[in-house]
């Protein structure tokens, strides 16, 4: 009678059978008819979902997919905003509303993705309060700020602006930063996504952006991660 023995194997990131992946992580961004989330409204939401892979011996973005959609605001876009981020009230007028794009939105990013926005607080304020606003399930995802995570990763910067960033690192990410579509939500994720492909390996090692590790590997750095259900 022959016998199965079982060797276990250290997991690790790899594409390889068997083995555990990389975390799944979703960059979103909003574009807003001001700063108070009390006062204010969503125009644009956005997110990009990827994970990593190895190419060529170095860490690289695998894109997923892409979530866009403008958002019909309850109030005119005033014209000092539109000249940050060139939505007029044109743009929105046939919009869906927020209560019909934050279930899409939701359901692209999934039940076991892990969110990161740059000043995440306060994209995540805005989308609470429509979470509650309009009744919706309280996601339990856990939202990373890359802010606080790349002022930790990049001390000697003296500015952690996404786009400030991104021009420092253009040898390392590839891309040519196009200044005018910053402040546009899709764009400003791709953004996020490269930055962070570059500027991860400064700080971690492959096995501590495993699915099952990686949050704690990233809240070791910047503190607990945020979620949804911890703002009013």
């Amino acid at each position: 009678m022959g016998f199965l023995i079982f060797i276990p194997v250290p997991l690790r990131p790899s594409g390889e059978f068997g083995v555990l992946p990389y975390i799944t992580l979703v960059a979103f961004d909003i574009e807003t008819t001001g700063l108070d989330p009390e006062r204010e409204e969503v125009l644009e939401l956005a997110g990009v979902k990827f994970t990593f892979e190895r190419v060529n011996g170095k860490l690289a973005a695998k894109e997923i997919g892409r979530f866009q959609s403008l958002v019909k605001p309850g109030k005119l876009i005033p014209e000092e905003v539109t000249r940050i981020h060139n939505i007029t009230n044109q743009m929105v007028e046939d919009a869906p509303g927020l209560q019909s794009v934050l279930p899409g939105f939701f359901r692209f990013c999934g039940l076991s993705t892990v969110l990161v926005a740059h000043n995440a607080s306060f994209d995540a304020s805005f989308l609470t309060k429509g979470i509650r606003k309009h009744g919706l399930v309280v996601p339990q995802n856990p939202i990373v700020d890359s802010l606080k995570l790349l002022r930790k990763i990049l001390p000697e910067y003296a500015s952690h602006k996404l786009g400030e960033i991104a021009r420092r690192l253009r040898d390392q990410t590839g891309m040519v930063l196009q200044t005018e579509n910053l402040h546009r939500a899709t764009y400003d994720c791709v953004v996020l996504m490269e930055v962070l492909c570059a500027c991860l390996p400064k700080r971690y090692q492959d096995k501590d952006l495993a699915m099952d590790v990686a949050v704690k590997s990233f809240e070791s750095v910047h503190g607990p991660a945020l979620r949804f259900s911890q703002f009013p």
